[in-house]
């Protein structure tokens, strides 16, 4: 009887827990609500006046009050109508750091529609729960009755490309639409969107949420092996990793179960890593078909030196030199590769002089000896690092019996420039080394000579004169010109369709000979939507100064698009108006607000260019000279 009892007891103790997890499907989920715009940012406001971040706040209380039933852990950025800069509500999520970020909007459209829909934006970096969820978000508002249209975007908006938490931004009706708007001021409307987002959120977390973390003792993680090892353990048992690294290079990973050590798994690389400083972005799968939130780790490879040597700028040093003589260190490793680490080395050299300095990330620096003009022949250099010397050089110390030139070219701040040809006498050539540096010699008898300097891409062509009363050494310092300050520098994303290949070659060619840096963002005309590959690249980059989207669409008119709000977009779209109408006769283009995917989900100012599919043939061409010369003179 007793044994019965006790069987009894088991079996209504695993029943209550189990109905308990019933009745709290989200027990120990934590959720941050972001009813967007509030305070003085209306957001769009319906025919009769109905603000959108009123509506915002309404759905989002009421979802907030259901999640709670359901064992949730909420919080809200806003819970009355006060402003909150994007900012403050990505800052907020930084903080908690919640399972899952909900900024709820609602639609309007400037073109008279009827038909409603919803709209369902995920982080198109995180495929894990956020993809997850917003599959889950579309199906249940369009059952609810929130449009049989509805969509799912991977989207870049500031909130989720920016957002550490899994997160989706949710356009639950268009409040634009006469019959919609007077729906989203009843109750009932409100509150179906909130169901319907509920039962989204519960179909996600059904399964809970794979927790993973890694077992390190500090991040950055270092490393000093092109191979790393890293052991992470999860709640429940992981069958798969997607993982991605930045920046991005040829990279392979792969993950093993540790054996008799529970859910322990161990995380490898399987292509070598150079030193470098590294983020590794990681979603993980469960067994049991639960996913993880985006998990980034940062991973700092700080490889062995090898194979590093210090040589001279110069073949000799003059005798009885006096000054800064400057001498070029590679650091490298086993692989023969520059090894970028930033370190400190020291130069021992003659019997007791030492230069002390830190080397740059890109594995080659140059530091200078301070000499004193009675160093004697041969001159032994030591490169020393961390305690160790790793490599020596002996410089030769001797008469010159030719002209001896030690140059360096410099931008207009003083940044020595390195690949510039140096031309000089009769077919004669050096090129400008780490940080600017040039050595040359000529014949005695010339006191003069003209050096003809072609810096790279971004400098103008210019000569110099060295000019000497006999003095055999010479070290002239000269400063080159940019093409042009504005675009020196600028890393500039241009998608297009293959068909606009020789028109955007036009626009590449005066842009690099400026000195900007083109990245062509993949366009994969194969898929439905090739703009999201290009745009999910941009954001990927994070350093991008402009993008630049051609298309061809069905219109009258050249059309060149800018964010609605106007910056440095409305800026650059109506000073190319202004260039085109100079043309003879003029070039008319519509220039305008843009609701293209491509404006609205890039953190960086991006300007859509749309050419009608009848116009005359050469305008192409002409758009693209006159948006070169804009860049030039005015970006």
């Amino acid at each position: 009887m007793k044994t019965k009892l006790a069987v009894l007891l088991v079996f209504l103790l695993v029943a209550s827990g189990g109905f308990a997890q019933a009745l709290k499907p989200l027990k120990g989920i934590s959720i941050l609500l972001d009813p967007g715009h509030g305070g003085a940012d209306p957001g769009a406001v319906g025919p009769t006046g109905l603000k959108e971040s009123v509506v915002n706040l309404r759905v989002a209380l009421y979802l907030r009050e259901l999640l709670k039933a359901d064992g949730a852990e909420v919080e809200m950025t806003r819970d009355k109508d006060i402003f909150l800069s994007l900012g403050e509500r990505v800052a907020m999520a930084a903080k908690l750091s919640p399972d899952l970020f909900v900024s709820i909007h609602h639609n309007a459209s400037l073109r008279p529609i009827e038909a409603n829909r919803s709209e369902i934006y995920y982080n198109a970096i995180d495929r894990g729960i956020s993809q997850k969820i917003g599959n889950s978000m579309m199906y249940e508002l369009a059952k609810w009755g929130f449009g049989e249209e509805s969509i799912i975007v991977p989207a870049g908006f500031f909130v989720l490309r920016n957002n550490p938490a899994p997160s989706v931004l949710t356009e639950g009706a268009y409040i634009s639409i006469p019959k919609i708007e007077q729906e989203l001021k009843t109750g009932k409307s409100l509150t179906d969107q909130a169901q319907a987002l509920r039962r989204a959120i519960r179909e996600t977390f059904k399964e809970g949420v794979l927790r993973v973390k890694f077992i390190i003792s500090e991040e950055p993680v270092k490393i000093d092996t092109p191979f790393f090892n890293l052991i992470f353990s999860a709640n429940r048992a992981v069958d798969k990793v997607i993982a991605r690294i930045m920046p991005e290079r040829m990279s392979g990973f792969g993950f093993d179960r540790l054996p008799s050590v529970g859910n322990t798994y161990r995380l490898y690389n399987t292509e070598p890593l150079a030193s470098g400083n590294y983020e590794i972005q990681l979603t993980f799968t469960g067994s049991d078909g639960s996913v993880s939130a985006r998990t980034m780790l940062r991973l700092q490879v700080n490889l062995p030196f090898a194979n590093s040597a210090v040589t001279p700028v110069a073949p000799f040093i003059p005798e009885g030199y006096k000054g800064r003589f400057p001498v070029r260190v590679s650091l490298r490793d086993d692989m023969n590769r520059l090894n970028g680490r930033s370190v400190p080395i020291a130069l021992s050299f003659g019997e007791s002089s030492v230069t002390t300095g830190e080397t740059s990330e890109t594995g080659e620096s140059t530091f200078y000896l301070d000499l004193n003009g009675q160093e004697k022949d041969p001159l032994q250099v030591k490169l020393i690092v961390e305690g160790e010397t790793i490599s020596e050089c002996i410089l030769r110390i001797q008469p010159t019996t030719k002209r001896y030139v030690l140059g360096k070219i410099i931008d207009p701040v003083g940044k020595g420039i390195s690949g510039t040809k140096v031309q000089y006498g009769a077919g004669n050539r050096t090129n400008t080394g780490p940080e600017g540096f040039f050595y040359l010699e000529y014949p005695m008898i010339y006191g003069n000579m003209k050096l003809e300097v072609t810096p790279p891409l971004g400098y103008e062509k210019s000569d110099y004169w060295i000019r000497t009363r006999g003095e055999p050494v010479v070290l002239p310092t000269i400063k080159v010109k940019p093409v042009s300050e504005r675009l020196l520098g600028k890393r500039i994303a241009i998608m297009a369709p293959l068909s606009f290949d020789n028109l955007i070659r036009r626009l590449v060619k005066p842009l690099m000979v400026a000195g900007a840096e083109i990245v062509r963002l993949n366009f994969p005309e194969h898929q439905n939507r090739p703009e999201y590959q290009s745009v999910l690249e941009a954001n990927l980059a994070k350093d991008l100064d402009l993008l630049l989207s051609f298309k061809r669409e069905i219109s009258g008119a050249i059309e060149v698009r800018h964010y609605h709000r106007g910056g440095r977009g409305k800026l650059l779209v109506d000073a190319l108006k202004f260039s085109l109408a100079s043309e003879q006769p003029p070039i008319n283009v519509k220039a305008l607000a843009g609701s293209d995917y491509e404006i609205s989900h890039t953190g960086v100012t991006s300007v859509v260019i749309s050419f009608p599919e009848q116009m005359p043939p050469d305008y192409p061409e002409k758009l693209v000279a006159h948006l070169a010369q804009v860049l030039k003179t005015g970006f």
